[in-house]
């Protein structure tokens, strides 16, 4: 079990890496700040030959949104992607901050004896399953952009279908 909204993994395939940046390239978009209509490709980012840098196009909030990272290696007869997997860094950087804020103060005021003992233990226990949801929110995002991304390189979902939204990559 993974605790860090972090994860790397590689990916291989027999096809050459044109190969493999026509189907990204296929399914996958230039980022934008705004989205009016449903019918897009499934991921947002930038595609070059050195690698990529994208992100899955949802249409509620999760601010754990896993950021893709992928770096191509080519082999002679295969092409290796290298892939990370995180947390946006100024996501990380407010959590941390608010962490740090909060058990600062409930801290200081447990240990002046301002808030009673069984108080203490709910405002402590709570900053915690925030941080379960949280941690729950990066990896079913990550898990399944893990899935999509492999079958994408490999060839399993068709560029086609990108903006059927009947089926669900």
């Amino acid at each position: 079990m993974k605790v860090l909204p972090y994860d790397s993994f590689t990916i291989l395939t027999d096809d050459p890496l044109s190969i493999v940046l026509q189907r990204l390239n296929a399914l996958v978009e230039p980022t934008k700040k705004f989205r009016f209509s449903t019918k897009h490709a499934p991921y947002q980012g930038s595609i070059s030959e050195s690698g990529f840098q994208i992100s899955r196009i949802i249409h509620y909030d999760n601010s754990f949104l896993p950021v893709i990272r992928g770096r191509f290696e080519v082999k002679s007869d295969q092409t290796v992607i290298h892939v990370q997997m995180n947390a946006h860094p100024f996501v990380m950087a407010f959590s941390g901050f608010w962490f740090l804020c909060w058990y600062s103060a409930v801290i200081s005021m447990t240990l002046a004896g301002a808030m009673p003992n069984n108080t203490a233990a709910l405002v402590t226990g709570m900053p915690i399953l925030i941080l379960i949801i949280f941690w729950g929110a990066f990896w079913s995002e990550a898990n399944r952009s893990r899935n999509e991304l492999t079958q994408i390189i490999q060839g399993q979902i068709s560029p086609v279908l990108k903006n059927d939204r009947t089926r669900r990559l």
